[in-house]
């Protein structure tokens, strides 16, 4: 694959993790903020020559560095995959989630009778 897909496709992971960092929190939030930290040098990584003009203090990364970053990404794919094997089905309701609904609709029932 040519060197500007393979950064094309880094970036790509970076953006979906900063993302779907926006709306996460607790641990799942810290071990995503922990990869796109890992991550953080390809920001400065070019593809392309700096013919004229400034290159904005970004670098080529050597083959090596391209292999390693792909690599961490393929860790966290799985990493993730793994994380989301162990999870409960989004679309069932937990015990927690049935009591506050019931507490909602008990209020909202004694508000709207009031």
């Amino acid at each position: 694959m040519p060197q500007i897909k393979r950064l094309e496709h880094l970036r790509e992971v970076l953006a979906v993790l900063a993302i779907s960092l926006a709306r996460t929190h607790g641990r799942l939030a810290w071990f995503l903020s922990s990869a796109l930290d890992a991550l953080e040098p390809v920001l400065r990584w070019r593809a392309l020559p700096a013919d004229r003009g400034g290159s904005f203090g970004t670098v080529l990364p050597s083959p090596e560095e391209y292999a390693e970053a792909e690599d961490a990404v393929r860790l966290l794919q799985d990493a993730l995959a793994a994380i989301t094997a162990d999870m409960v089905d989004l679309g069932s309701v937990r015990a927690d989630q049935r009591a506050n609904e019931a507490r909602g609709s008990g209020s909202a029932g004694s508000t709207a009778a009031g």
